[in-house]
């Protein structure tokens, strides 16, 4: 299901939240990073799995791997969640990009 969303700009990096394609078992947010040309270099151009906070409906969910491709200057990948968020739910998503800045966070209801 596509979301475009935009989980804002830390550090000179946007990060936009593409979609969630749900599996069996387990679900894929798939991301996009873009260095808007004033971005301190990235210790790494995905966030790694670690730096991803996933809620549904308020529980958390657990990010079991971050995996993506590309450059410093533009990557895009996916995070695997376990268990799928369902239909209608409020989810939230929490993403540390550089340390020493405010994580990016964002909340929207799935549609149903």
């Amino acid at each position: 299901m596509p979301l475009d969303l935009d989980l804002g700009t830390a550090a000179g990096h946007r990060l936009l939240l593409l979609s969630l394609e749900r599996w069996d078992g387990w679900a894929d947010l798939r991301f996009a990073r873009v260095d808007t040309g004033t971005g301190e270099r990235l210790a790494r151009r995905v966030p790694p799995a670690s730096q991803w906070r996933v809620r549904v409906d308020g529980n958390p969910v657990e990010v079991i791997d971050a995996v993506g491709r590309g450059d410093r200057a533009f990557s895009n990948g996916e995070v695997r969640l376990v268990p799928p968020p369902p239909a209608g739910c409020t989810l939230t998503v929490e993403v540390l990009l550089t340390a020493g800045t405010p994580p990016l966070t964002a909340t929207l209801v799935l549609p149903g």
